[in-house]
């Protein structure tokens, strides 16, 4: 029985993801999660250097350093082994999508309009707060 289209293509890429990365870096952010727990534990980048080039990895201490660090500045997509997967946040997908902008300020002013005690705006004339003078209709409108 042969098997429609996206199927095959979809067996092939699972296939594909399956194999051991290609390029070391590659190799380094697939395994950015345990050696992140490494560190936790105590063990030093040399420590865990000394053990993966044990296993068969060829690069220097430097270099995997700076692998590491690289690994730690990209954004995750995908969760390590065992954890659940990162999904795009679908709240910011309906705003879009509904027409409604995105304000980043949203969380401070909802702070702010909720402090208690008083809180002055600054909307006064510097004039009137400081000289006590007051404004004439005539010269506020100009």
């Amino acid at each position: 029985m042969l098997k429609s289209t996206p199927y095959l293509y979809r067996d092939t890429l699972e296939k594909l993801a399956a194999e051991p990365p290609t390029t070391k870096t590659a190799f380094v952010c697939s395994l950015l999660s345990e050696i992140e727990a490494a560190l936790r534990s105590g063990k030093t980048h040399k420590q865990i250097w000394e053990r993966l080039c044990e296993a068969g990895l060829d690069i220097t201490c430097e270099t995997f350093c700076r692998l590491v660090r690289r690994a730690r500045k990209k954004p995750r997509t995908s969760a390590a082994r065992g954890e659940k997967s990162l999904e795009v946040p679908e709240l910011h997908a309906r705003q879009t999508a509904a027409g409604v902008k995105h304000d980043p300020l949203v969380n401070l002013r909802r702070i702010e309009v909720s402090r208690p005690g008083f809180h002055y705006r600054g909307t006064e004339n510097l004039d009137v707060l400081v000289y006590g003078r007051k404004e004439s209709c005539e010269q506020s409108k100009r």
